[in-house]
């Protein structure tokens, strides 16, 4: 690519990204917190934090457990609590601002993660603009994958390290950690993990993200859920329910709620046919998005609730994480379709860069 092409990739996507997060802003704003499972789950649970400072305050506003889904890990209320814990009193307008940041945030990270893929600079911010582009971040305002969607491509920005730091596997183990605390998906974001590095052959930081994620975020937390709780909470899955017509008809529900999409996954199946490297050199990514995502769609084999509404209010926010993370994998591939080779940073004695070609 030229010089010239390049500066024009790079401003466009700065101002694609600029762009998304300036109309979440507006959203949020215009919206402030205020809609469905914020106003019911995240708000709520953050207001009774900031008011009584104790976690039995999470059990108190829904004894039954009727619509506050009180066993779900309490990261995000926790934060939003001590973002208006400046004025002595919860305003739902003032930690509207989380909005945007998160999504400025996971953006960064998207272009941090294409970085660490030694994707030129470009192509990365392409990545951290389509991040900032996705519809979630404009329809489901206060909602918690937002900050699941940053730990988890602060988990991705990692892989790449394994070879240069010895920590990186660390710090895969704490973000995911802090995933499986923000929202149960977060627990099955750090096993998907742990079960790609046992393939990958990274056997230790595969014990450690396992072991962490569940012996410092699931297991305490389930402990506070059965101590405090006044009666067991109701969840949307159990073993009980099972059923794979369930499960069959949670598949066709989603196929016709994604169909609108379909041409944008196939555009993604194009890029990646057309980019090897890219796909040899990504499967670890690209087999945690499968595995990630399979594993949620069989949870609507063991749905209390009507497959078809549970998937038609669910779906696009399960899929808004794999999304993300599959974001900097397919610049990556646009990287290699648009130069013919994937263009790799090599750091000389003195710290100075050079290409190379693959």
């Amino acid at each position: 690519m030229s010089r010239t092409a390049s500066r024009f990739v790079l401003a466009a996507a700065a101002l694609l990204l600029a762009l998304g997060v300036l109309t979440a802003a507006v959203v949020a704003m215009r919206e402030p917190f205020a809609l469905n499972d914020y106003a019911a789950i995240w708000g709520l649970k953050a207001r009774a934090l900031s008011r009584s400072l104790s976690f039995n305050a999470l059990f108190r506003v829904d004894p039954e457990g009727a619509f506050s889904h009180p066993e779900y890990p309490p990261l995000w209320p926790l934060l939003l609590a001590a973002a208006s814990g400046v004025l002595r009193r919860y305003d739902d307008l003032v930690v509207t601002p989380l909005w945007p940041a998160l999504t400025l945030s996971a953006s960064l990270l998207a272009v941090w993660a294409a970085r660490s893929m030694r994707v030129a600079a470009p192509f990365a911010l392409l990545a951290g603009a389509a991040v900032s582009l996705l519809p979630y971040w404009r329809r489901y305002p206060g909602y918690a994958e937002g900050l699941l969607v940053v730990f988890v491509l602060s988990a991705l920005a990692q892989l790449g390290r394994f070879d240069e730091e010895p920590g990186a596997g660390i710090r895969i183990a704490i973000f995911l950690t802090l995933a499986a605390w923000t929202k149960p998906e977060g627990l099955v974001a750090a096993l998907a993990a742990a079960a790609v590095l046992v393939f990958a052959r990274r056997r230790r930081a595969a014990l450690l993200v396992a072991l962490s994620a569940v012996l410092f975020a699931a297991a305490p937390w389930a402990l506070v859920v059965s101590r405090l709780a006044p009666t067991r909470p109701p969840t949307d899955f159990a073993l009980s329910s099972f059923s794979v017509a369930s499960l069959a008809g949670a598949v066709g529900a989603f196929a016709s709620e994604a169909a609108p999409y379909a041409g944008w996954a196939a555009a993604a199946a194009l890029l990646l046919a057309l980019a090897p490297a890219t796909r040899r050199a990504r499967l670890p990514v690209l087999a945690w998005c499968s595995l990630y995502a399979a594993a949620l769609a069989s949870f609507f084999a063991f749905t209390r609730l009507s497959p078809a509404w549970h998937v038609r209010w669910s779906w696009d926010r399960l899929a808004f994480v794999p999304v993300a993370v599959l974001l900097p994998v397919l610049a990556e591939a646009l990287a290699e379709c648009t130069t013919g080779r994937r263009g790799v940073e090599v750091k000389g004695p003195r710290g100075g860069g050079r290409k190379i070609a693959r």
